[in-house]
């Protein structure tokens, strides 16, 4: 049977292809710990439970409108003021089924065939494949060496006619780096002045150690929202644990929220009514909920560095935000699909291997799962990297 070119030139997402191995393995008994995955493991709070439970028993879970619910919208402006200063309406924003849901519609609504989508290394693994998807070409900007941050010149520099849009994720998913407040307003000058579409995947912007605090970009947009080419994309599914909910959202102008409206409503319909109302609860009563999960994230962060430093050759960027690290193995192995392999065999850790997000040599360490998990999976690692022996058979 025939299969269209964008199926057969479609990559398997890295991240949920080693999730299901994770779980497969631990289904046949095998003492598999998992330091690749991208899900808290807090449960998630209890108001978006309580409007979860108390929706359930209504028995009345319906079809939403195609951009979401109003409620949840007017909440969505409520936290976005309230933790960034800046008021968006309901006509700005659309309410998707999971931040990826989000980029993707923004994609579908502003690339033609053949135009570039710019974006730095590394990068998260859906982005190269959810642009080809739409028919446009990823461009792909790589730091230099020893940096896992690129310049705005470099930026610049590859912005070409054919530019549609720019994608930026900060705090970053694979290497918790955070781009500076002084990169991202002259991202967002070089975008207004060249009328550019600029993305920012702000899925992480809330899990951010050390009391730094990143910035939402339209604080330095120089246009009024329904003019400016910038989009938000946000969701619940990090800063509250709800990963399953699958709701995200986006805010920018009227004219590319209609359009990514139409987009969804011909694709799923509209978002989840029990998830948005989980995700309301959410939004409205879980600020305490965020500040547990940084305080719980800052320790494993620190297990996470005293541990990474054992190692004879990883080279470490210490990781700000997410729950990512990055850290460079290639003194072990410059193949890093061969070397995350390697471990699942002999150490039975898995990773991800930074070719996937773009670096070659890299791995991808979660640190958002439990803490001796961490310490334990780690150390196995080292034994297995440092003294050459299988430690799990």
């Amino acid at each position: 049977m025939h299969l269209s070119q964008a199926a057969m030139n479609l990559g398997q997402s890295a991240t949920l292809r080693l999730n299901d191995l994770a779980r497969r393995l631990k289904s046949e008994g095998k003492p598999i710990i998992h330091l690749g995955g991208g899900e808290p493991v807090e449960e998630i709070p209890q108001a978006a439970y309580d409007a979860a439970l108390k929706k359930l028993k209504t028995r009345q879970i319906k079809y939403t409108p195609a951009g979401g619910l109003v409620e949840l919208k007017n909440e969505i402006i409520a936290y976005t003021e309230r933790k960034y200063g800046f008021k968006a309406s309901p006509k700005n924003i659309i309410v998707s089924g999971g931040a990826k849901q989000s980029i993707y519609n923004f994609l579908m609504a502003v690339v033609d065939p053949g135009s570039e989508v710019v974006f730095p290394a590394p990068y998260w693994v859906s982005y190269p494949d959810m642009v080809k998807l739409v028919y446009g070409t990823p461009v792909i900007i790589k730091p230099k060496e020893d940096s896992l941050l690129i310049d705005i010149d470099n930026l610049e520099k590859c912005i070409t006619s054919n530019t549609r849009a720019v994608l930026l994720n900060s705090p970053n998913n694979p290497s918790g780096a955070v781009y500076s407040e002084d990169f991202i307003q002259k991202l967002v000058e070089i975008c207004e002045s060249r009328n550019i579409y600029l993305l920012t995947d702000d899925i992480y912007g809330r899990l951010v150690g050390g009391g730094i605090k990143t910035p939402l970009p339209f604080s330095f947009s120089k246009k009024n929202l329904d003019d400016s080419p910038i989009v938000s994309v946000n969701g619940v599914s990090k800063m509250y644990s709800m990963t399953g909910f699958r709701i995200g959202w986006s805010i920018g102008s009227e004219a590319i929220t209609k359009a990514m409206t139409k987009i969804q409503g011909q694709i799923t319909s509209c978002p989840s009514d029990l998830s948005q109302t989980a995700a309301i609860g959410a939004l409205r009563d879980g600020e305490t909920f965020i500040e547990e999960i940084n305080a719980a994230l800052d320790k494993k962060r620190k297990i996470l560095i005293n541990a990474l430093n054992k190692f004879k050759k990883v080279k470490l960027s210490v990781p700000i935000g997410t729950f990512y690290s990055f850290p460079d193995f290639s003194a072990y192995d410059k193949d890093s699909t061969r070397l995350a392999n390697m471990l699942i065999e002999k150490a039975m850790v898995v990773t991800v291997p930074g070719v996937e997000f773009g670096l070659e040599g890299h791995l991808r360490i979660s640190y958002c799962g439990g803490e001796k998990d961490i310490i334990e999976g780690l150390e196995r690692m080292r034994k297995v990297l440092d003294s050459s022996v299988e430690v799990v058979s």
